[in-house]
């Protein structure tokens, strides 16, 4: 039998400072922790600022739940004083995450916005859980600390690097780019890469990005859909294995973007 409980949607305030949002107490029988699900939206919405934020969850009694910290897909700004907003639909983050039957676990979720906003948007979190042991690997997930800035040239740009301690297996990328002013016909397009001389295989890891589109004239709604997602990569790696990240932006734009990526991994 599985089970849902959620935190409620709480306010992250206007800064990028790390926000607890709330805390489950697992259910006494629950034996895994199945998966799960960041939402989100913003508030008042403003001109020049995409929504891009960062979702973790921890607890000092689960053992060896960390790390997990996933970047959420966006939702864009627009352009103008009627535009209209697309929340992303929900993306759930698989856990496979042991528990301990009989015992009443207590996790914690937090909020960070990557770049600060005007009014202060609302995040939650949903988690599912199993009265079954897990089945398959518990998966990991990490992320650079920051956000990095596209550039407004057509050129690739070196971002934050992630360090992996213990690891074993690649699995999952996540590259997302978030608009700031949006202007008419200057697209974000481009793709996203990740390297490392601590992988087991040479082989290229070059993802396209989800992407972000614009209209014509003083009025620009811009939507994304959905999150940006590469699963079974399968990569081997190092016990300890730093990637490199870079994004490589297709072309030209009047106003630079930010982007931030993410990653899934076995131990």
């Amino acid at each position: 039998m599985t089970s849902f409980q959620c935190i409620d949607p709480t306010s992250i305030g206007t800064g990028v400072a790390k926000t607890t949002l709330g805390t489950v107490n697992k259910p006494s029988e629950s034996q895994c922790l199945i998966e799960f699900t960041p939402f989100q939206t913003p508030t008042t919405t403003t001109t020049v600022e995409s929504l891009l934020t960062e979702t973790a969850i921890e607890s000092q009694s689960v053992k060896d739940i960390l790390p997990k910290r996933v970047i959420n897909a966006p939702v864009q700004a627009g352009l103008g004083a009627t535009y209209g907003t697309m929340v992303p639909i929900l993306n759930s983050f698989e856990c496979n995450t042991p528990l301990q039957g009989g015992s009443n676990d207590i996790i914690t979720g937090y909020g960070q916005a990557q770049v600060g906003n005007t009014a202060a948007p609302l995040m939650g979190i949903e988690f599912h859980f199993s009265d079954a042991a897990p089945s398959m690997p518990q998966m990991y997930y990490d992320k650079p600390d920051n956000e990095t800035s596209t550039g407004t040239a057509a050129t690739t740009v070196a971002g934050n690097s992630i360090t992996i301690n213990g690891g074993t297996m690649l699995k999952n990328l996540y590259a997302e780019v978030a608009q700031t002013t949006a202007v008419a016909s200057k697209p974000l397009i481009g793709s996203m890469i990740f390297s490392s001389n601590n992988f087991d295989s040479s082989q290229g890891l070059e993802i396209a990005c989800q992407p972000v589109a614009q209209g014509l004239g003083s009025t620009i709604t811009t939507m994304q859909p959905k999150n940006n997602m590469r699963k079974n990569v399968n990569m081997g790696m190092k016990s300890t294995c730093i990637i490199n990240t870079s994004y490589n932006m297709a072309n030209a734009v009047t106003t630079a973007g930010n982007f931030i990526t993410g990653i899934g991994y076995l131990k």
